[in-house]
């Protein structure tokens, strides 16, 4: 190991589905990330269990380093973000969260479930969607999706947020 790496720096990453024994500590990782992305509840994030088009998470020495969880356009949500792309756009892939624990930021962990994403199951859709907070503003977010290609179709302030949405054909 070079000087100044750590273990959790050269140790490969395992993509996984998420069950319920991991729950708890998506949920914590969830909240550790808000206002990047909702808070949420464990009854939630088991309706997301069900319910998810994709639902998987990176590990690093037996750590969970960050989730990705996208629902499919018919999915039974009324989130308003999922809904105003719905309205616009059929055939997507919507990512309702992705997040990562900040030990593990800038390793390519986001990039690695986006991706495995598209693969698993992009096939069935023809773009992938999101939107990032501009206000509280979300710059690591923004230019994540930039760098992969996504462009911007749209925003919408909440109030309490003011939204992004933006789109990616797919294949990556």
């Amino acid at each position: 190991m070079a000087e100044g790496q750590s273990e959790l720096a050269v140790a490969p990453v395992r993509l996984r589905d998420v069950t319920e024994r991991d729950l708890d500590a998506i949920w914590r990782l969830n909240e550790r990330s808000v206002p990047a992305v909702n808070s949420l509840s464990i009854k939630q994030l088991r309706w997301f269990t069900r319910e998810a088009e994709y639902f998987r998470l990176a590990e690093c020495s037996s750590r969970i380093a960050g989730f990705l969880l996208c629902l499919a356009p018919e999915a039974d949500y009324g989130s308003p973000n999922f809904r105003w792309l719905n309205e616009r756009y059929d055939q997507f892939l919507y990512i309702d969260r992705v997040a990562v624990d900040l030990s593990f930021h800038r390793r390519g962990i986001a990039k690695a479930l986006y991706s495995d994403a598209a693969a698993t199951v992009g096939e069935r859709f023809r773009m992938i969607a999101c939107e990032v907070n501009l206000r509280p503003k979300n710059d690591a977010s923004l230019e994540f999706h930039d760098r992969l290609g996504f462009r911007p179709v749209g925003t919408r302030d909440h109030g309490y947020v003011e939204v992004q949405y933006m789109v990616r054909p797919l294949p990556f």
